[in-house]
């Protein structure tokens, strides 16, 4: 084989492998962290939702509540959203009952 046609692989084989990587790791990557933090986050401004309406601190509880409401799905978004509802009408009870709820739906 002449110098040139072995060039000439070796760059068709670096184009090859870098495309494969190039389209199989991005979707993987953006899996992987939709998973792995926007649960979390939610889960993560729940508890803290919860916790400043167990000591009284209704606005800080909203603050939290409005954050997880962003990535929550399903069951939980649903007693969520009946939460914060409860919360601003003024029934701070009915509004840790349905926090509670979302909790053991996740």
């Amino acid at each position: 084989m002449n110098k040139n046609f072995k060039v000439s692989i070796l760059v068709v084989a670096t184009l090859i492998t870098g495309m494969m990587v190039s389209t199989t790791t991005p979707l993987a990557f953006s899996q992987a962290t939709t998973n792995s933090t926007g649960g979390n986050q939610g889960n993560m401004h729940l508890d803290a939702g919860i916790k400043a309406l167990q000591s009284g601190d209704t606005n800080g509880a909203l603050m939290h509540l409005q954050q997880a409401d962003k990535t929550l799905t399903g069951a939980a978004k649903m007693h969520l959203d009946a939460g914060i509802k409860a919360l601003q009408s003024g029934d701070t009870n009915g509004a840790l009952m349905h926090l509670q709820q979302a909790q053991k739906s996740q």
